[in-house]
């Protein structure tokens, strides 16, 4: 019995911590914009960015399964990224945090990552940094490790 409850516990707190990555984000949508220094926070059950401004906690973007959240106030995800634009995919954030490519959109290798272009949006992926721009949405999402 003990030796489950010490399984259990472990899953517990692994399945929790968050993993911290410090991170330069910037993020724009119409007249908001952000791009300060902060920290990628990834756990099993959802990814967090949060932004600092001059030592304050000046915005917090967290993914969950079916939500989005905008400090702390909360969306339906499907709906907020179909308000961004209805072609980009439901999984649009997380492929973008996990440095993953989209399905069904060509790759072109460079030399430290990939880049994905169709009509709508440029994808570019490297290394250390990861960029997802729509010009005609007026959206840029990047997020560079430090």
């Amino acid at each position: 019995m003990k030796k489950y409850l010490l399984i259990l516990t472990i899953i517990l707190f692994t399945g929790c911590s968050y993993k911290t990555t410090p991170v330069v984000v910037a993020f724009k949508k119409g007249n908001f914009a952000i791009n300060d220094q902060g920290f990628l926070k990834e756990n099993s059950f959802s990814k967090k960015i949060e932004v600092y401004q001059v030592g304050n906690l000046a915005f917090v973007f967290t993914i969950k399964n079916n939500s989005i959240c905008i400090n702390n106030e909360c969306y339906d995800k499907t709906m907020f990224i179909h308000k961004l634009n209805s072609t980009y995919p439901s999984n649009l954030f997380e492929t973008i945090l996990s440095h993953k490519p989209f399905k069904n959109v060509k790759i072109i290798k460079i030399k430290d990552g990939f880049i994905q272009t169709t009509k709508n949006f440029f994808y570019k992926v490297t290394k250390n940094k990861v960029l997802f721009k729509d010009k005609q949405k007026n959206f840029l999402f990047l997020v560079r490790k430090l």
